[in-house]
This record gives C-alpha cells, structure tokens and sequence, in this order.
C-alpha cells in the first residue's frame, strides 16, 4: 500500500457554507466571550480574555489538520488511540530485513517530501454555497496568531482607557 491517505473533506450542511458543528463551536465560544467582559477584572484584561476566547473558537471551528484534513477533535481522538493501544515485540523486528530494506530505499512520493504544500483541498468536494470558508491549518502558528490578537487587543484597550498617560506619569513627562 503505497501512497498517501487522503484528506477527510466535510461537505458543508447549511446554505453559508457551515455545518451546524462549527456554528455550535461559535455560539458557546461567542457567548463565553461575552461572559468574560462581566469579569471583575480590569477592562483591558477583559476585552483581551473576550478576543482569546473568541479567537479559540474560531480556530476550533475552522481549523484542520494540514496532513489528514481532520478537525482538532478528530486528531485527538486518533492520538489517543494510539497512545492507548497495546503493543507487542516482535521477535527479530529490530534485524535489518530485505524487504525493509528496498522499502527504505523506495522513491518517497510528490505529496509526502518535505517542503511540498499540503494536500489541496478540491473543489468539487464542496457544495456551491453563498459563502466560502476555508479551513485553517492547525498547528502552534494558528495559537500564536490568537494568542497575539488577544495580547494586541488587550494592548490597545489599556492605552485607549488611558494606559498611555500611566506610562507619562511613571515617566515624569508631560502630555501631548
């Protein structure tokens, strides 16, 4: 069996083009943001916790696996199975073998070599909808770009509520 598996492709249920798993993922996500600008913290504080939650959900709802196409949940679920599954040694798996060998010495196909893009994802597969949403590629570059967004909108709330001035004060230095 030679070649690569292909992508998991979800055809969309709604007419925008978003299944009812995503729009779920958005409304508790939205709706915990909304919670977190009732926190008794200070308001920049808040409005940065409202944009990670908000971020978080929209990364959960969108984003698959750039290998597998498999949403967060579903690559979860498969590396706890198989982490959790038994293993057995085989007597003699560690001794070079031949055909280990030619298959070690196999060309590696197109689609697996490093530095290729992903797998794309085709278009017949998706339904004409009004609205198309592409999905997100999982992976720590998708957390830090929530995680900055939420640290820049905190940011900016606390110099707009007067952070600025702060930092003049601190300073010893006048207005502008």
């Amino acid at each position: 069996m030679s070649g690569i598996v292909p992508p998991q492709i979800e055809t969309p249920r709604t007419f925008i083009g978003v299944g009812a798993r995503e729009l779920a993922i958005l409304g508790v996500s939205g709706l915990l943001g909304l919670l977190a600008l009732f926190l008794p913290l200070h308001p920049a504080l808040r409005i940065a916790a409202a944009v990670f939650l908000a971020g978080s959900g929209l990364a959960l709802a969108f984003g698959r696996d750039r290998r597998s196409g498999k949403t967060l949940e579903g690559w979860l679920l498969d590396l706890l199975r198989f982490y959790g599954r038994k293993r057995f040694h085989q007597k003699g798996a560690m001794e070079a073998h031949p055909a280990r060998q030619a298959a070690s010495q196999a060309p590696v196909p197109e689609a697996a070599t490093p530095g290729k893009p992903a797998i794309p994802w085709p278009r017949e597969a998706m339904r004409p909808t009004r609205l198309r949403v592409r999905p997100l590629s999982l992976g720590p570059g998708l957390l830090l770009s929530v995680m900055s967004s939420a640290f820049l909108a905190g940011l900016l709330a606390w110099i707009w509520l007067g952070g600025w001035f702060e930092i003049q004060a601190w300073l010893g230095g006048s207005g502008f």
